[in-house]
């Protein structure tokens, strides 16, 4: 069984790119105030859910991470919650980070990225439906989000796991 990270990305893949690599446009609501995330939304509703056997769950209300934890119940019923924090093939948290560019294609903000989350580390506190604690693997998930009037497109995205180095190309 694959793991759920390859899984989202596959998803997003077929979602917002067409079989060339060029990005497709897609809808979204307005954004209704400053902490309102629609693209999240859509996320959580339109896209990961239509990965087969996986259940996808936002965030039940601003500031709170992570974003988006995907499980596959059948996986994760009655196991130990030591079982689950590596268990990429049951349960992963996403934490989704936006870059957005101005009409001239650089980034709006002079910072790039709101990284007003909680500081990246290899696994994310999630509760299960009895509420008791459970640690997962976390993952960011960085798109340049661009478009106006509800009609959007993702010219780039990359799911990094938490706490993942990358190497610097200098």
């Amino acid at each position: 069984m694959r793991d759920l990270a390859v899984e989202a990305f596959l998803r997003l893949r077929s979602t917002f790119f067409d079989n060339a690599g060029r990005p497709l446009a897609f809808s979204l609501r307005p954004k209704e105030n400053t902490q309102d995330d629609p693209f999240d939304e859509h996320l959580a509703t339109s896209v990961l859910t239509g990965i087969a056997g996986v259940t996808c769950v936002k965030a039940p209300g601003a500031l709170t991470t992570p974003d988006l934890v995907l499980f596959r119940p059948d996986r994760c019923k009655g196991a130990r919650a030591e079982d689950l924090k590596d268990a990429l093939d049951r349960a992963v948290a996403v934490e989704v980070k936006k870059l957005e560019r101005g009409s001239g294609g650089k980034v709006a903000r002079s910072t790039g990225l709101d990284y007003n989350t909680t500081p990246p580390c290899g696994s994310v506190l999630v509760y299960d439906d009895s509420n008791k604690p459970v640690a997962v693997r976390g993952f960011y998930l960085f798109v340049c989000l661009e478009g106006e009037s509800g009609q959007c497109a993702l010219p780039a995205s990359h799911l990094f796991k938490a706490n993942e180095q990358v190497e610097s190309p200098n």
